[in-house]
């Protein structure tokens, strides 16, 4: 059994709110969303560093969010439960724009991907950051969020490009997210019925916009307003353990904060992570 935190470099945090590439201009819309979908704050922490892409590590007695904090080249790893810093992945030196992280689900043979706004490539270790190697980004340049369902990939891929659903180094398949209009920034599957939800939020209309993909169609759910006020949304993850989204956003003051929130849908009866990843 591999324990992700005890192979952690523990580093000091150093304070960094420096810019990143990719985001649209224009005004921060906050939309009201749809009446089936509740969205409610549980908890909201203030982060000392940019945290972008999110996503959620998940093991025996193992409760992590990971974020990327693309100003020192790093996946910074926090406790779930508090938000307090645990350790850290160094990402590779070419990887310096870096904006989404995915894990493969495993923590007996970890793999953690990475993508690049400047490198059109993914970066992935199975050493935690000691070594890493590359392949060719199915989004190019646009990849933002990213996460996995047992099987496939997802990455959202640019304004008006829809999400990607793929598998490194095999192939990838472009499925369209029209209500999506602003750019995607963060990625999140979760459990939705007897299929996967899909949940994506974007830097500049702030709202998270829910879909359920069947393994072949993408049916849209609807929307629901961000619960907090931000000048950009940057990062989602689903939590099997608490069954809540994290999501990551900068306040109009720059602050990061990085939130748990409950979600309800109304209209579809969600099961359990297992039956999802059995049924793919």
């Amino acid at each position: 059994m591999k324990y992700l935190v005890s192979v952690f470099a523990f580093t000091a945090l150093a304070f960094a709110n420096s810019g990143y590439n990719g985001i649209s201009s224009g005004i921060s819309p906050r939309n009201p969303g749809s009446d089936d979908i509740t969205l409610t704050l549980i908890n909201n922490w203030i982060l000392p560093n940019m945290a972008l892409g999110l996503d959620v590590f998940e093991g025996p007695g193992q409760f992590h969010v990971l974020a990327v904090d693309k100003d020192n080249n790093l996946i910074r790893v926090y406790d779930a439960a508090s938000a307090s810093p645990l350790g850290t992945i160094t990402m590779n030196a070419a990887n310096n724009s870096c904006f989404g992280t995915a894990w493969n689900n495993n923590p007996d043979a970890d793999t953690y991907y990475t993508n690049d706004w400047i490198n059109a490539a993914l970066f992935y270790t199975e050493d935690y950051g000691t070594t890493w190697t590359t392949e060719t980004n199915p989004a190019g340049l646009n990849g933002r969020g990213m996460d996995f369902d047992g099987t496939d990939y997802w990455q959202t891929n640019g304004t008006g490009g829809g999400l990607l659903r793929f598998q490194p180094g095999v192939g990838a398949e472009n499925i369209a997210i029209p209500e999506v209009t602003e750019q995607p920034s963060g990625i999140t599957v979760f459990p939705c019925g007897s299929n996967l939800g899909i949940a994506v939020t974007t830097y500049m209309a702030h709202n998270i916009y829910f879909y359920e993909w069947d393994g072949s169609t993408m049916s849209y759910i609807g929307s629901a307003a961000c619960p907090s006020s931000c000048l950009f949304s940057l990062g989602l993850a689903y939590a099997e353990t608490t069954g809540t989204l994290f999501w990551c956003y900068w306040d109009n003051s720059f602050n990061t904060h990085l939130t748990e929130l409950s979600f309800t849908i109304t209209s579809l009866e969600r099961t359990s992570w297992g039956s999802i990843k059995s049924s793919f």
